[in-house]
């Protein structure tokens, strides 16, 4: 449920993340579980370690990529790590499930998820979806994105036939298995697209009847967040962001001279393409942006009741 995707291709090797030109860590330990597997999403973890910002901080940040994506945030809620990166769209699910976590910092600020179809003129406006088939990777919150992208074209669910696909969605797409899938990452699929000569018709949900939400964030449990180590991790994150949009040619090569197998020519028009989304910021909460989300969520049935916002999110003083 709380598992988003797998991403890069080719990361299927990394099992932790290690510190490459940093300073030596002095006190603090640290244990973060990523989303998945390594990818240009986590470009600002990376720099923060790259640049020295987590051990200026005092602070040792061991990444983990997870053995189950389905792991991440019961791990934390265990007390077994202290962070996850985890989706600002399911937020309210992950309060929902029961599990003490609430967003303190942000990774990536705007939507990445997209509904696409093949540029072969057949699919021009999500109207011409009607009696299509369409692929989802993850139900559950892609479902309700579905729902009220449809509906701003005058479409209910019913008007099209879904399709599980989970991670296979571009290989559906080239062999005409679908007609469109949601799910497509405009930083990684639809570039991946593109690189295999095809023109994809790209909808945004955010100007198809969907509120802005946050990609990806950082939780953590709400009885540890007088843990001093956690405003220091915020706020060397906020420096490892900034070392990377001003020099992100320089931090993709130090990324792909540590990760060679990662070092491809679509992951580096990934990591390119993800450099405007990084929050530069990663502290700042925008509340009504996740008062809003939760109300779409509830209409979606996502959830089934409201919370107060401390209960899933909040804003470190750093």
């Amino acid at each position: 449920m709380i598992c988003r995707r797998t991403f890069l291709a080719g990361a299927a090797g990394v099992t932790a993340l290690s510190t490459i030109g940093c300073q030596p860590a002095a006190t603090g330990q640290m244990t973060v579980i990523l989303d998945w597997l390594l990818n240009a999403n986590h470009a600002a973890l990376f720099a923060a370690q790259q640049c020295g910002a987590f051990a200026r901080a005092g602070l040792k940040v061991k990444l983990v990529a997870p053995a189950d994506p389905d792991s991440p945030c019961r791990l934390v809620a265990a007390g077994q790590a202290d962070l996850a990166v985890s989706y600002g769209s399911q937020i309210n699910m992950i309060d929902a499930a029961g599990l003490p976590l609430l967003r303190i910092a942000t990774l990536i600020d705007t939507p990445l998820n997209t509904i696409a179809a093949l540029g072969d003129g057949k699919i021009r406006t999500l109207a011409d979806l009607k009696g299509k088939k369409v692929g989802i990777s993850v139900g559950g919150v892609e479902e309700a994105l579905l729902d009220a992208m449809l509906q701003s074209a005058g479409l209910a669910r019913t008007d099209v036939t879904p399709v599980k696909v989970n991670y296979d969605m571009v290989t559906a797409l080239i062999s005409h298995q679908l007609d469109a899938a949601i799910g497509a990452y405009r930083n990684n699929e639809i570039l991946q697209l593109r690189q295999m000569g095809q023109n994809p018709v790209v909808f945004l949900p955010e100007e198809h009847g969907v509120p802005p939400f946050d990609e990806l964030i950082l939780v953590a449990r709400r009885d540890r967040l007088s843990d001093p180590r956690l405003k220091r991790f915020v706020a060397a994150l906020r420096d490892g962001a900034d070392a990377l949009i001003k020099a992100p040619e320089p931090m993709w090569q130090a990324f792909a001279a540590a990760h060679p197998e990662l070092a491809t020519p679509l992951n580096h028009a990934s990591w390119t393409a993800t450099l405007p989304a990084i929050a530069t910021d990663p502290a700042k909460l925008d509340a009504q942006r996740y008062l809003t989300f939760q109300a779409f969520a509830l209409a979606h049935g996502i959830i089934n009741k409201t919370m107060p916002l401390g209960q899933f999110a909040t804003q470190l003083a750093i």
